[in-house]
């Protein structure tokens, strides 16, 4: 299942990932392990020791919040679109 993945700028420029990855995923959980295995330590970054997203990562699917769908076992289609965005706080 070829998804495509948004990857923030600030994320992707600490691992050197482009703007738009094509990844092969059946879920959320499988999308990081992948991104994790082409850009080691990623997945660490976005992921708890538990494998849950943590809570400062958005995680979106063809625009709906993962959260409200399956979490982490959210299914992912054929060309879907999936969004990661972190938070940003600060004033």
């Amino acid at each position: 299942m070829t998804v495509s993945v948004r990857i923030p700028g600030l994320i992707g420029n600490v691992f050197g990932a482009q703007a738009w990855e094509d990844v092969e995923a059946a879920t959320v959980a499988e999308l990081v392990r992948v991104l994790d295995g082409r850009f080691p330590g990623m997945g660490e970054r976005l992921t708890e020791p538990g494998g849950e997203m943590r809570r400062w990562v958005q995680v979106f699917v063809d625009g709906k919040d993962f959260r409200t769908l399956a979490g982490m076992r959210t299914r992912l289609s054929f060309g879907a679109q999936v969004y990661i965005v972190p938070s940003v706080a600060g004033g």
